[in-house]
């Protein structure tokens, strides 16, 4: 058993000045390529079924070819400004590739978690699920497009889950570096109902992950699982650069050094998808 502390999956900066340093020059590479997306970020505060609110981060052009919610891993308490800079998690995987996201043509929204609070043991939960539905609604209010969740790590469990549960408001799922074994947080992709997830399902691993939690020998076993996707597929990915803990986002499970590719490789397999449009 490993702890959930480990599967961050996004850095957490110690201060402005050091995270500007270790992240600036990759930081400007990506944004680079975002400049096809002039559309100016919107933020909202989503009421809850429950009370309190969730933050909701939506980027990208009124009609693109999806709109990706994206699902951080780790706690999950991603963080953003009013202007929609981000201040918590940027380090992972899918957050720091936005500006990859937005290049491909693709729309994204980005979820703070409930009332703030942490995600850990949350993300199979039907009320979890519920607030998902909310951040779409918030978003399709701006975005014209078919939806997908894609998570990466943890944030698998949310996007299964909400795949699971939100049927046909969703479009598809991609379960990037997927949490599958034990670990302290007490829930794992295969918590989130994969069996009543009915859209195209694609399943995405490293063959460098050395999480203990999310190796990609578990990929063939989520495959399995999604009994009634009508189309679902593995894609194996490699590399072996690590600048963190192999749990966590500057190591293979997050994809690091190939974040472009991997964004290409999904990218495609998304735009491809029957019944996408």
């Amino acid at each position: 058993m490993i702890h959930a502390k480990e599967l961050s999956s996004g850095w957490r900066p110690v201060g402005r000045r050091r995270s500007i340093a270790r992240f600036a020059a990759p930081v400007v590479a990506l944004n680079a390529l975002a400049l096809a997306a002039l559309a100016q970020p919107i933020v909202g505060d989503v009421p809850l079924a429950g009370g309190g609110t969730e933050r909701v981060l939506v980027d990208g052009p009124a009609t693109p070819p999806a709109l990706l919610v994206l699902f951080a891993g780790g706690d999950g308490t991603v963080a953003f400004d009013d202007a929609g800079n981000v201040t918590h998690l940027g380090g992972n995987f899918l957050v720091r590739t936005k500006p990859l996201w937005l290049a491909e043509g693709f729309a994204v929204a980005i979820l703070g978690p409930p009332n703030g609070a942490s995600l850990l043991g949350a993300r199979h939960t039907a009320a979890y699920a519920d607030a998902i539905g909310r951040a779409i609604d918030f978003a399709r209010g701006r975005v014209n497009a078919p939806v997908w969740l894609v998570g990466t790590s943890m944030g698998s469990i949310a996007a299964a889950n909400g795949a699971a549960r939100l049927t046909g408001r969703v479009a598809g799922v991609v379960l990037t570096s997927s949490v599958a074994g034990s670990t302290s947080a007490g829930e794992t992709v295969f918590d989130s109902g994969l069996k009543a997830i009915t859209v195209p399902a694609l399943i995405v691993a490293n063959k460098g992950d050395s999480c203990p939690s999310a190796r990609p020998g578990f990929a063939p076993k989520i495959a399995a699982a999604l009994k009634h996707a009508p189309r679902k597929e593995i894609i194996y990915l490699e590399s072996s650069a690590i600048r963190s803990s192999p749990c966590e986002a500057m190591s293979p499970h997050g994809y690091l050094g190939i974040e472009s590719e991997a964004v290409k490789r999904i990218s495609d397999w998304i735009k491809a998808a029957p019944g996408r449009s």
